[in-house]
Formats: structure tokens, C-alpha cells, sequence
């Protein structure tokens, strides 16, 4: 790493559309997909597109809370 690498910009984020798979540099997130085994991703889309997607709900907000064996509930 040279003392040149300190003085660049870092590059802005470039990602594809899901949905006209167009490469964007203002990517909005639009999904998150969770996986059991390995790691998942996350899915993107362009301004334009992203208001085609509904929010995403907070993962831990939806699932209910774990029972207790031997537990009433």
C-alpha cells in the first residue's frame, strides 16, 4: 500500500437493480435475505425501482419471543 492509496476517494457503491438490472452508484436496499446455513445477501435496486418494493418489516420485531419448556404459554 503505497502512501498514494491514503489520498483516493473511496469508490461509491455500485450495485445491480433486482429488478431492471440496471448497475446503480445509489443503491437502496430493498431486501435482506437470511439464510440457515452460510451467509445471506442483500438485495438492491435502483431509486427509480425501489419505490415498486414495500418496507421490509424488522426480522426481530415479527418473530415472536421463544417459549420455556415446560412453559403455560
Amino acid at each position: 500500500m503505497g502512501t498514494g492509496d491514503r489520498d483516493r476517494e473511496p469508490r461509491p457503491p455500485v450495485r445491480m437493480c433486482v429488478r431492471c438490472e440496471v448497475t446503480t452508484e445509489t443503491p437502496v436496499v430493498v431486501g435482506v435475505v437470511h439464510q440457515n446455513s452460510g451467509p445471506g445477501f442483500v438485495v438492491y435496486a435502483c431509486q427509480a425501482c425501489a419505490m415498486h418494493y414495500p418496507p421490509q418489516p424488522e426480522v426481530l420485531t415479527v418473530l415472536s419471543p421463544p417459549r420455556r419448556a415446560g412453559s403455560t404459554q
